[in-house]
């Protein structure tokens, strides 16, 4: 098993992970009581989490990430004064070398979860670094906020490996990104 990335974000059909004013309530009321968005699973397959200053900061309020993990978590951030617990480390630099570093230290058979905004999506595709991206259309139009992805230099075709639909009307599509961004050609 060769050890992927791998990302899982939730967005509204227009694109957005976040509205304007922060607020979440649009995606917590939209996840249905009993339906399974495979959060376990992603959590047994997972070996390392990678995320944004900003994620990390909202699921320490949480209580979540890192902190009581066994799982060790990269934060990638300028800003070395984000107070960090547990196997938490903060790392700002070439995410290739991050990403080669994790891809030794993790057993074979658990994958690297990217867990997080657009920004760090966005580079992630960029650099070519990213294997598999599982997206959860949430079924609401927010008219602005913190888009999913910002801009990328070239397009990125995706291969559709599953897509679930759940009663509440939230689909889930996973894909395989097909052409490895920049990274691929280079050297």
């Amino acid at each position: 098993a060769m050890r992927l990335v791998y990302g899982g974000m939730a967005a509204s059909l227009d694109g957005f992970v976040a509205s304007e004013g922060g607020a979440l309530s649009w995606l917590n009321d939209a996840m249905g009581k009993d339906e399974d968005y495979g959060f376990e699973s992603t959590e047994r397959r997972t070996g390392a989490y990678i995320m944004g200053a900003n994620t990390f900061r909202e699921v320490s309020k949480t209580g979540g990430g890192g902190g009581g993990s066994k799982v060790p978590t990269y934060v990638v951030t300028h800003d070395q004064t984000l107070a960090t617990k547990g196997r938490t480390e903060l790392f700002s630099g070439d995410l290739r070398e991050l990403v080669t570093r994790i891809k030794d230290s993790v057993p074979q058979d658990k994958d690297i979860c990217l867990f997080g905004g657009g920004e760090l999506v966005t580079e992630f595709v960029e650099l070519g670094l990213i294997d598999e991206l599982g997206l959860s259309i949430i079924p609401v139009v927010l008219g602005g906020g913190v888009p999913f992805f910002g801009r990328v230099s070239q397009w990125t075709t995706l291969e559709l490996l599953e897509c679930r639909l759940y009663p509440s009307g939230n689909v889930l599509l996973i894909y395989r990104l097909k052409n490895k961004g920049k990274a691929a050609h280079a050297g």
